[in-house]
């Protein structure tokens, strides 16, 4: 249901296409955020999905300042937000498939779901084109790749793709929104895994989520060359600060 806005170009011998997704880059207002529906709160230590720690939030963990990042704040004008708290939980919590994460990862990159006319059965087939998909990542992922491990098969020769992808994904986030995923959903009740019956689903799950956030937070919305003099900036900083040679969180492994 949240990729029901997911649009496909118009192409020869293809079905026609719906109207193009509200992950596009193109520049958007800022706006303030509209109030969320009631979602899901993680309430005890277990969870059906895996340990879970969770709780009651406190009293003056309130929503965090969506105007205070690089990208504006989703426009209340244009629906739901595809990648709003609520969703987020849900990705952490196992309520949304392992598929539609995936797809909601798409998207964020800028793969667009297209649906191909097979001439010789008349049957349309998805797939996602690298459109409009984040420079760096496009030259490494020219197809869209799984992120989460669909079939939940974690034998070398089945998961070392996905496993990699994941990795990148996760490598790509700034260091400063690493955590950015359990202080946004503690006032839901959610404040992470703990080691205890953690699996490779929910490692991944989470870190699909918190890649998303950093999007939703740094990249949604501002247009590709703004996004490279960022990136240039903080290339300057890194070499100022000496961490150009960090395994994760800098500039050489971000998407753009």
């Amino acid at each position: 249901p949240m990729l029901a806005a997911l649009a496909p170009r118009a192409l020869p011998a293809r079905i026609a296409p719906a109207p193009r997704p509200r992950f596009a880059r193109a520049s958007a207002p800022s706006a303030a955020r509209a109030p969320s529906r009631a979602a899901p709160r993680a309430s005890g230590d277990a969870d059906k999905v895996g340990t879970v720690v969770g709780g009651v939030a406190g009293p003056d963990e309130g929503p965090i300042d969506e105007s205070s990042f690089g990208a504006a704040p989703w426009d209340p004008a244009d629906g739901e937000d595809p990648i709003s708290d609520e969703v987020l939980l849900k990705i952490v919590l196992s309520q949304i498939s392992d598929q539609e994460v995936n797809e909601l990862v798409w998207a964020a990159l800028g793969y667009v779901k297209e649906i191909e006319l097979d001439m010789e059965t008349l049957t349309g087939k998805e797939v996602w084109k690298p459109t409009n998909v984040f420079p760096k990542w496009a030259a490494a992922y020219p197809e869209a790749p799984d992120v989460i491990g669909v079939t939940r098969k974690y034998w070398p020769e089945i998961d070392a793709p996905v496993k990699a992808a994941c990795a990148a994904l996760t490598r790509s986030v700034a260091d400063d929104h690493k955590q950015g995923l359990k202080k946004t959903l503690r006032r839901l009740g959610w404040k992470g895994y703990r080691m205890d019956g953690l699996t490779p689903n929910m490692t991944r799950r989470a870190q699909a989520a918190n890649w998303l956030l950093y999007y939703r937070r740094e990249l949604r919305g501002v247009p590709i060359e703004e996004l490279k003099r960022r990136r240039e900036e903080r290339r300057k900083r890194e070499e100022t600060e000496q961490r150009t040679d960090a395994p994760t969180g800098t500039t050489k492994q971000g998407v753009v």
